[in-house]
């Protein structure tokens, strides 16, 4: 797959104004007033989009809708940057819809993590831009994750993010293209247009609520693919309510302890309570010696 030539939204500033969107499950009002609370004493305008407490079941809102407020965000040339309310499932209905020749021409922050995912690679492989893998407003107020989003949009640097009790389990030192997210998300997307083939690659992982035997299909289904034998080197985020944590990593050392790249576990990043904010699409440097991973570029303008 040829990737477009990569693209980066402004730098966030002040008095700026961010969209907030639903592009997935549906949200409640009380579940993300505290993170419009934390955008607003930055401080930011919020623009909320017109769909962003609809629901139709387990969606927020019908497809159509919920595209609509993506390209609406990304045309208003007053809106800086657009952070997404919650996760679930719904994000892959809207690819084929999506306007993406609108995003390329109007690049802007985008953050969101979990489902989410499909968003975030396939506006990588389809435009070119720099996005951010980072928390959802439901989530923005655990721990440190707003003070180091905000750090990352709003200043012009690279970022390094150490390992928490992290295990090797490949020695080495990587570099290549940072890109993945969320497991079961990244999976569903295979052997379509909007994954790339990894090679060459440090892919991230991380996962809720799967159990070790569906973890280990996902990863044999990664292995099968041939994917994970072409990467620069792998590392995994929070594995959540996933089994315990010593069958986890038994299992995560099992599968891809055989792989000839540098593999670790334990970055902070994912649905644990510490969800690091990391850009996607950028050169990044995988080092077990010191147990870091590192982006040196900048993910704004």
């Amino acid at each position: 797959m040829a990737l477009p030539s990569l693209i980066k939204g402004p730098r966030l500033k002040p008095n700026q104004t961010v969209g907030i969107i639903s592009p997935s499950s549906p949200v409640e009002k009380s579940e993300i007033s505290e993170g419009l609370q934390l955008l607003e004493s930055f401080p930011l305008k919020v623009r909320q989009g017109r769909h962003l407490l609809d629901r139709i079941n387990y969606l927020a809102g019908s497809d159509h809708d919920r595209v609509s407020d993506l390209h609406e965000m990304f045309s208003d040339t007053e809106v800086k940057a657009v952070f997404c309310a919650r996760g679930g499932y719904g994000s892959a209905r809207l690819l084929k819809e999506i306007d993406f020749s609108l995003i390329r021409n109007n690049p802007k922050i985008f953050v969101g993590f979990s489902d989410l995912t499909a968003l975030l690679i396939a506006l990588y492989t389809q435009c070119g831009l720099v996005t951010i893998h980072g928390p959802t407003l439901t989530n923005l107020p655990h721990d440190k994750n707003w003070e180091h989003l905000s750090r990352l949009i709003a200043t012009s640097q690279g970022t390094q993010v150490p390992f928490h009790d992290g295990a090797v389990i490949t020695e080495g030192k990587a570099r290549g293209i940072l890109l993945g997210g969320n497991l079961s998300t990244l999976c569903s997307l295979l052997d379509t247009p909007y994954v790339p083939s990894f090679e060459g690659m440090i892919l991230l992982i991380e996962d809720k609520g799967e159990t070790p035997y569906r973890l280990d299909r996902m990863l044999t289904q990664l292995l099968l693919s041939d994917r994970l034998n072409k990467l620069a080197g792998l590392v995994v985020g929070h594995m959540v309510d996933c089994g315990k944590e010593e069958e986890v990593n038994a299992l995560l050392h099992e599968r891809l302890g055989g792989l000839p790249i540098p593999v670790a576990a334990g970055l902070p990043v994912g649905h644990g309570g510490e969800n690091i904010s990391l850009p996607l699409g950028l050169p990044a440097v995988l080092d077990t010696e010191r147990m870091v991973l590192e982006i040196e570029e900048s993910a704004i303008l």
